[in-house]
């Protein structure tokens, strides 16, 4: 039987895909660089970032060594003991207060319109080069929602986790639907997103890395995750928003390649536009 929360998770999911198929308004078909330029673009790139988290053995065995662990803190009492720990020696009421602040990140009713609003006219605002910093943070976030969205929601269910209010962290397949942390998984998408972005600028990288926990902290901080339901949520973020990443490096415009003719050899500057 659905819930109320899923309900509004997967309202937000068909919302997402609605928007998405819709040109927006005073873009064109000229501009090349938005995936939003038509949808048979957008489906491409879409297929080619599950085809990087999915199918990829490289993003196949971390996603196994991470909920192996998570396993491990679940089916025995360590989620438990740092929960305990938590509210014994870390939990203040200041800490309170920046959870409430961090837990908003973490609300898809709000994050995923703002990623999808700024996917589709971010790049309105650099109308002289039809792409902005805005757009495409926008448009990455929005592709890691939907590539690691189905992921959040399968796993919350296959482990059956309780919340800390509730019970035990021990898994029970299909019994119950807080093994993975959503809340972890929203709040690090945009922060990761950024920080991928920052390439040439290691401190803002890890400084946004960094700020991608705080929701996931938040969880824990307010007795409602345990420990591995919210590391899982913010590491499928992580494998997410790196397919992304993988998917865009594969499919720069610009690239390198070998050049034979006769008895001369080289590189070639590749340019697509």
């Amino acid at each position: 039987m659905l819930t109320p929360r899923h309900c509004r998770e997967w309202s937000c999911i068909v919302a997402l895909l609605g928007l998405l198929l819709v040109p927006p308004v005073g873009r064109g078909a000229q501009d090349s660089n938005s995936l939003f330029a038509s949808p048979s673009q957008f489906l491409d790139t879409v297929k080619q970032d599950y085809e990087d988290l999915y199918l990829s053995p490289g993003r196949l065995l971390p996603l196994g060594v991470a909920f192996g662990a998570g396993a491990i803190m679940a089916n025995t009492d360590t989620d438990r003991k740092i929960q305990d720990w938590h509210h014994e020696h870390v939990r203040t009421d200041g800490g309170d207060q920046v959870s409430k602040i961090a837990k908003v990140f973490g609300e898809g009713q709000y994050l995923i319109p703002i990623s999808v609003a700024a996917a589709l006219f971010g790049d309105r605002l650099s109308p002289d080069t039809g792409t902005s910093l805005i757009g495409t943070w926008g448009e990455r976030a929005t592709r890691a929602y939907l590539t690691g969205g189905p992921a959040v929601l399968l796993t919350q269910w296959a482990t059956g986790g309780s919340r800390p209010t509730e019970g035990a962290s021990h898994w029970r397949p299909f019994q119950d639907d807080n093994g993975v942390s959503g809340h972890a998984f929203i709040g690090a998408v945009p922060f990761l997103t950024a920080g991928r972005m920052c390439e040439e600028n290691p401190l803002a990288r890890y400084l946004l890395y960094a700020a991608s926990a705080l929701p996931a902290l938040s969880r824990i901080n307010d007795d409602a995750h345990y420990t591995s339901q919210a590391f899982l949520g913010w590491f499928l973020a992580w494998e997410a928003t790196g397919a992304i990443a993988q998917t865009d490096r594969s499919d720069r415009h610009v690239s390198l390649a070998p050049l034979m003719t006769g008895d001369t050899y080289g590189l070639a500057l590749c340019v697509r536009w």
